[in-house]
């Protein structure tokens, strides 16, 4: 360990990497546990969260005016597992003075607004009921510990000091980390192209410098999901504030598909996302069928749009039309709100930046890397996918509403001498996430296909991503021409949701790795389609809880 490192003295039960949903029902469902037992028999006795932002956030980026969630509130942290825990959505609003309100206002869908504020409340319920968290800290590396135990090295994100901490378990709650498409690799870093999940907390600034040039202003949102639209509708809300005598802004929504496509939130088909489901999909006997019930399910949250918006968003593209009409009717002037465009069947081929004159002194506003990248355009080059006819576009701003990825369980196991006991590689690219029902017989390399995620040995749903290849997780590239001859490392996981170390006879007694590792939120190959989503969490938490206590297993 780095001679700089502050070693902790203190020994957790149990430490959780990551402090969002995922861990903080963990945290809650550790309360409520060590509240029904005696506390001399309660295994956890100390637990530590690990969060690198300074407090408590969910989706601070995605908080817009008026954004609702798509779930009831019933599946929040514990109902579904006991709905008298105190960390409950109606424990929360009536802690608020808020229940009847809510109840008046005729619906089961808070909006992300409350939700966030009430997982707040939830995070400062169990750190006053005993739950350590440690803010603004990043979790670095994962070592064997002496007696047993796992060090986990994390560093203060703000001065760089590192500390080493000791858990005899962990639970890695890694989050998803923004996934833009390949071939927008080369302007990624650009401050003026913006993943959705930092939409709110990054466009105000962006807007502030283009509202200076004296020409109308267009912004491309790339993708065909709830986010897209989301962003598009708000966009076209902040341009209309943007004053264009005589024109108007223009954004263009680029999708592959033919058209953006509703979410199926029916009931039968939301049946998929019950905790019941989890055990059918945990012991699918075979790869291909997973894959199969993956592609059957998809259209409940990959790439689709719930009917609310998508009406929405088709009134106000109508109205456009219409007031275009009006104004070809009647010879008036033409329309100044905004546009909105739907490319469809759109690939990106490739991006690039052109300079133009900075003449704005609102440059000021921004940091000196934004005001010398200020006077860029972006010029893509798309091709239809039908037609196969190739255009350019010029743009002031990009928006990529292209999903999440997440495999940074995977880089921080694999490069820490921990990744071998689950039978990870230093070297390791292409890995497969499989139940442990599957360890005897498993034919992985016959029924491998092309893997989009490390995080698990199925593809992901279809991007809303309109690159020209499939956005992939970091540190790796896979085409299916490379991953032919490529055999994945296989990392069993049991129906509990802990990695299980290899069987191959290289551990001995003496040397046998007795802390458990838990992952939380990538395992949707494993356990289904509700695994990255909210729907599971407290019956999840449950049953994680439950398998720590149970020592003996």
């Amino acid at each position: 360990m780095p001679s700089s490192s502050i070693v902790d003295s203190t020994v957790y039960d149990l430490i959780g990497l990551g402090f969002g949903p995922a861990n903080l029902a963990i945290a809650g469902a550790v309360v409520e546990k060590q509240k029904s037992m005696s506390s001399r028999t309660f295994p956890i006795q100390k637990a530590l969260f690990i969060e690198k932002h300074d407090r408590f956030r969910w989706h601070p980026g995605m908080l817009l005016p008026d954004a609702r969630m798509q779930i009831s509130f019933m599946k929040d942290l514990a109902t579904l597992r006991n709905p008298q825990s105190p960390i409950t959505f109606l424990s929360y609003l009536h802690s608020q003075d808020r229940l009847v309100s809510f109840i008046n206002r005729g619906s089961t869908i808070p909006s992300r607004k409350e939700y966030a504020d009430y997982l707040a409340w939830a995070a400062q319920y169990v750190q006053d009921e005993g739950i350590h968290v440690l803010y603004r800290h990043e979790v670095v590396q994962l070592s064997r510990g002496e007696a047993d135990t796992i060090n986990v090295h994390c560093k203060d994100v703000l001065t760089g000091l590192q500390r080493v901490i000791k858990a005899r378990d962990i639970v890695i709650s890694p989050g998803g980390a923004p996934r833009i498409p390949k071939s927008l690799s080369n302007i990624a870093e650009h401050p003026f192209v913006i993943h959705s999940s930092a939409y709110t907390t990054s466009i105000d600034r962006v807007l502030r410098f283009l509202a200076g040039k004296p020409r109308p202003l267009r912004i491309a949102v790339i993708g065909s999901g709830q986010s897209a639209a989301e962003v598009t509708l708000n966009l076209r809300e902040r341009l209309s504030l943007i004053p264009s005598p005589g024109f108007h802004h223009e954004l263009d929504m680029i999708i592959r598909k033919g058209s953006l496509k509703p979410s199926d939130d029916s009931p039968f088909a939301n049946e998929i996302f019950d905790p019941s489901s989890t055990e059918a999909w945990f012991n699918i006997p075979s790869e291909r069928l997973r894959i199969s019930r993956l592609a059957e399910y998809k259209s409940t949250n990959y790439g689709v749009v719930n009917p609310r918006t998508l009406e929405t968003l088709h009134e106000v593209i109508y109205d456009q039309r219409l007031d275009e009409g009006i104004a070809k009717r009647t010879d008036s002037d033409k329309p100044t709100r905004p546009h909105i465009n739907i490319l469809s069947y759109t690939s990106i081929v490739s991006t690039n930046t052109h300079c133009t004159p900075v003449s704005s002194s609102s440059n000021l506003l921004l940091s000196t890397e934004a005001q010398e990248m200020g006077g860029e355009i972006f010029s893509f080059v798309t091709q239809n996918i039908i037609s196969r006819a190739v255009s350019e576009h010029k743009y002031d701003a990009v928006i990529c509403a292209t999903g999440y990825q997440r495999s940074s369980w995977v880089n921080l196991l694999k490069n820490s001498e921990i990744g071998k006991i689950f039978g990870l590689q230093s070297d390791s690219s292409a890995v497969q996430l499989v139940p442990i029902t599957r360890r005897l017989g498993l034919k992985a390399h016959h029924d491998f296909h092309t893997v989009d995620s490390l995080s698990s040995g199925t593809p992901s749903p279809a991007s809303d991503s309109t690159c020209s290849t499939p956005p992939t997780s970091p540190g790796s590239t896979f085409s299916s021409s490379h991953l032919e001859n490529q055999i994945p490392d296989t990392v069993y996981i049991s129906r509990n949701y802990r990695l299980l170390p290899t069987t191959d006879g290289r551990e001995d007694a003496a040397t046998q790795f007795i802390p458990r590792v838990y992952l939380q939120g990538v395992e949707e190959a494993t356990h289904g389609l509700s695994d990255t989503l909210l729907s599971v969490l407290g019956v999840r938490a449950g049953e994680v809880v439950s398998d720590l206590c149970d020592r003996d297993a």
